[in-house]
């Protein structure tokens, strides 16, 4: 049997933050909110879904505007308690005809159909006798209620809010629309379930799916970051010169070109990760020093100096990768380089071109004939070197702390997204200045599987090694979950 979906008709009075609730209950970015009071006239249905199923329908409402002559004339026809629901349907049916008090007939109308009532006020404003009018009209409806005090300015008047909506509503809760966790979510959902035993059922499937779809979006966002993380320590560029000496000439073209496609490579897992939680209208703003670290250029000095691994913590990778490749090292403790390792090479012929990295930036340099610096010297390709030219390959990076940096600010912008409430129309400030980010944090243990495992793939980038990504996609997912709990905390708190 099929049960009907439940809707909650949010209403209130204008300009109390009714339509930002409506967004982050939604998660619809398309919902208009403005601070200018009226902006919704008539009623819109939001239906909230999960894989093509509606779990619930919010439906936004205009404010009240005439509350004190509409519960005047309830008040005039009244015979007993009983009759009052009875007593708004027939307000409803008589100034159809006549076109009058158009917002309490919108609002009330989705309501006498079978919504739920969500009543929102600003408990940053003072609380108002003429407020009563309003919810006392709410009550004569019958329906059931739950009343929020949502926060818009910097007063804090909920607890005389609360002494006066305890009189009206079954349910009181304080709600910051712009700060809400996903637990906060269902926590109101079950709570309508206490209210309305008949829609027990419905709601009881809607949580399901909700906390259905978050354990996918979990999953869905572990393996965006694997992939960036993977693609970024596999990713080469292959160029045909058609000597050394226009490799040497065009060596700051070439490293600019590569660090292009890995900052690309960033762009596109980031929107990706907006798209899975719906924030597709939000603008993330990147590059102005003005803002947090993590907003800059990936390869920007104060992102590494802030993210990734710490100078020690760099040392143990460093050796770890080693050990891993087996010491074919070259090493600058200390310098602009250290802990590299072999990187790159392949040419036809005997000259040798390495793609070596500095502390954050790889510069492309060309070794003597015969490949002086104990790395091995790899065939060419068979088509360039008939055509005349010579092919290199560029890359991978192969900076210890590259792709702890990369994994930090993945994170962090994780974290940004998922404390976004869909009601906020301001740009994006991913991770708070001078907020570092996770990786620094992570065991000794941790760090070293990770380590092996960046190295493996740098070691087979072209061939990436499953085991490699298993083990980086299992850290991630957990990092995940912990960006969760404290994003859940800090909505809370």
């Amino acid at each position: 049997m099929t049960t009907k979906a439940p809707a909650f008709a949010i209403v209130g009075r204008t300009n109390k933050g009714k339509s930002s609730i409506v967004a982050t209950l939604a998660e619809d970015d398309s919902v208009a909110i403005s601070p200018r009071p009226g902006t919704t006239r008539e009623c819109h249905e939001y239906p909230v879904r999960v894989d093509g199923e509606v779990l619930f329908t919010l439906v936004d409402t205009p404010g009240f505007e005439q509350a004190g002559a509409v519960l005047a004339w309830l008040r005039a026809g009244e015979t007993s308690a009983a009759s009052r629901p009875g007593r708004v349907a027939e307000f409803l049916r008589v100034h159809e005809r006549t076109g009058e008090f158009p917002e309490e007939r919108a609002l009330l109308t989705p309501i006498m159909h079978g919504a739920s009532v969500l009543y929102v006020v600003d408990g940053t404003k003072p609380y108002r006798k003429n407020y009563e009018d309003e919810m006392e009209i709410l009550r004569w409806t019958g329906r059931p209620a739950m009343a929020l005090v949502n926060r818009i300015g910097e007063g804090d008047f909920t607890a005389e809010w609360h002494a006066a909506l305890h009189q009206y509503f079954q349910t009181v809760r304080d709600f910051d629309a712009f700060h809400v966790s996903f637990d906060e979510r269902v926590r109101l959902l079950r709570t309508f379930r206490e209210l309305r035993i008949e829609e027990a059922e419905a709601i009881d499937r809607a949580i399901g799916a909700l906390e259905q779809e978050r354990r996918r979006r979990r999953e869905e966002a572990s393996a965006i970051l694997t992939s960036l993380l993977v693609d970024s320590l596999t990713f080469t560029m292959q160029v045909d010169v058609e000597d050394e000496a226009e490799i040497t000439r065009e060596k700051d073209r070439l490293a600019e070109r590569f660090h292009e496609a890995l900052r690309e490579r960033e762009r596109r897992a980031r929107r990706a990760v907006e798209h899975l939680y719906r924030h597709d209208r939000a603008r993330f703003v990147e590059g102005d020093l003005e803002r947090p670290e993590l907003d800059r250029d990936l390869f920007a000095k104060e992102t590494w100096n802030l993210l990734g691994l710490t100078p020690g913590q760099q040392i143990f990778a460093g050796a770890v990768a080693g050990a891993t490749v087996g010491g074919a090292a070259d090493a600058v403790v200390g310098g602009a380089s250290f802990m590299t390792g072999a990187l790159i090479g392949t040419l036809a012929g005997g000259g040798l071109s390495a793609y070596r990295v500095g502390k954050r930036f790889a510069k492309v340099i060309s070794s003597a004939p015969g490949g002086r610096l104990g790395l091995p010297k790899i065939g060419g390709d068979v088509k360039s070197a008939l055509s005349g030219k010579r092919r290199f390959t560029v890359g991978p990076h192969a900076q210890p702390n590259f792709p702890w940096v990369l994994l930090d600010r993945a994170l962090l912008h994780y974290a940004s997204v998922l404390a976004r409430t869909h009601a906020r129309r301001d740009d994006v400030s991913i991770g708070e200045a001078g907020e570092k980010g996770p990786v620094s944090g992570l065991s000794r243990e941790t760090r070293k599987e990770l380590e092996v495992a960046f190295v493996q793939l740098r070691k087979r980038h072209d061939d990436p090694p499953e085991g490699a990504r298993a083990v980086i996609n299992a850290h991630v997912r957990s990092l995940i979950e912990a960006v969760e709990r404290e994003t859940s905390k800090r909505a809370s708190g």
